[in-house]
């Protein structure tokens, strides 16, 4: 796992962190599988976002 970067292949999971404020360092595709992704820079900040995002997800699954 890359602590440095995140990699965003999911596109609510990236208008989610736009949502919250964070800029994505580049928007690309993988080589091999062609699918898009955000280069976001990894942090403290980042990862409560995500932690967010994906208990919100969880929430949403039990409803």
């Amino acid at each position: 796992m890359n602590d440095k970067y995140f990699f965003c292949y999911s596109t609510n999971m990236q208008m989610f962190l736009k949502s919250k404020g964070f800029s994505y360092i580049c928007c690309a595709y993988h080589v091999k599988t062609m699918r898009k992704f955000w280069q976001f820079k990894h942090n403290k900040a980042l990862q409560d976002a995500l932690d967010e995002y994906r208990e919100q997800r969880i929430e949403l699954r039990r409803a």
